[in-house]
């Protein structure tokens, strides 16, 4: 059995609550993990979204924060400086990316039994965080730039690290970015506060962006004005299979169960047709490189599958080299592509982190 904990029954009652969340519910279900403890946190937070303050609303939301964690470890986690924070890509929230009930898919359960105290983040606009009102109308609001830009984003993440801090009593998290998190997020919030992130872990990153004139960038960051939200089908393997992740490649089950998760996190999925929503906000404005390498000075793993078509070889060596780090590893995980926790290499991904996190003494 393992425990899950809920903060609130629903999120939308937190707005007002303190740093930590009180504890309203405690529901135990039955599961195969024996030992792993699940906790679902509602963080409030004063969002800078600025629709909000544009139609004269609320600027209070709930961050979705999943906490999964060996029995006992979260007492001894932080004194042994092992707390990890999962930050997720452009389309999948937090606990879908890293916390997917199917086989050994989840990284936050494999670390977890390694004795990592484990988090995952769902931004402004995903999963079980809030979104705002012109992601469910978009068409109502047309003056209105896109939702969730990186500076809301980026406050997400300090909120989270410092209830974090607070929640274990550790100076700094060691913290992972998955795809657009490891090309915007992760490397952003370290080279922002580097006092409060131990190591940093940048995998299936693009850094050098795709070559386009600033002409094309600038159209298409209109283009993604306009449109206000993202819309993904999850159902559509083909876009796993261009990204590197081929067929052969998955653990069986693995996609459909990931299908099933990802339209259960959206409530207007079944409106839309078999479609998820994501904020078109956080990707307008990226310039190229995404990010300043050189000033990112902790300690840094650049992991790839091999076959990962938005994170190529020559983008992360460059990205490798630039990086400003002492310590800085780059590592290729060979038949794997742009979703290794889904793909059956995945042991070798997990181990390669985990060497990372822990070298060998």
């Amino acid at each position: 059995m393992a425990t899950t904990h809920s903060c609130c029954k629903s999120p939308y009652l937190q707005l007002a609550l303190p740093l930590l969340c009180l504890m309203i519910s405690t529901q135990t279900q039955a599961t195969e993990e024996v030992g792993l403890i699940t906790t679902d946190y509602f963080l409030s937070h004063e969002s800078k979204e600025p629709f909000y303050r544009e139609q004269n609303l609320d600027p209070n939301v709930v961050l979705h924060v999943r906490e999964v964690v060996a029995a006992g470890t979260e007492r001894t986690a932080g004194k042994d400086n092992k707390v990890l924070l999962f930050l997720h890509g452009g389309t999948f929230p937090g606990y879908v990316a890293f916390d997917l009930d199917y086989e050994n898919v989840s990284m936050m359960r494999h670390f977890a039994k390694l004795g990592w105290d484990t988090f995952a983040l769902d931004l402004e606009g995903y999963g079980q965080s809030t979104r705002p009102p012109i992601m469910d109308k978009p068409e109502q609001y047309p003056d209105s730039q896109a939702p969730i830009g990186l500076d809301v984003t980026l406050a997400n993440v300090e909120r989270t690290v410092d209830f974090i801090r607070d929640l274990r009593g550790v100076e700094k998290v060691h913290l992972l970015g998955w795809s657009s998190a490891a090309m915007a997020e992760a490397p952003l919030y370290a080279i922002q506060q580097p006092e409060k992130v131990a190591k940093l872990i940048l995998y299936a990153s693009n850094y050098l962006g795709k070559g386009k004139s600033e002409e094309e960038r600038r159209q298409q960051d209109a283009k993604r004005e306009a449109e206000k939200n993202r819309y993904g089908t999850p159902g559509d393997l083909q876009r796993w299979i261009k990204l590197g992740t081929k067929e052969e490649y998955l653990i069986p089950g693995a996609f459909e169960a990931y299908v099933e998760a990802h339209l259960a996190s959206d409530p207007k999925s079944a409106d839309l047709g078999g479609r998820v929503r994501a904020p078109w906000g956080r990707f307008i404005g990226w310039p190229e490189p995404h990010f300043d390498a050189g000033s990112i000075k902790v300690p840094t793993l650049v992991i790839r599958g091999e076959s990962d078509t938005l994170a190529s070889r020559d983008d992360n060596q460059q990205l490798l080299d630039d990086l400003g780090s002492t310590e800085k590893q780059y590592v290729e995980i060979e038949q794997a592509g742009h979703m290794i926790q889904f793909e059956k290499n995945n042991t070798a991904f997990y181990r390669s982190i985990a060497e990372f996190l822990e070298p060998t003494k």
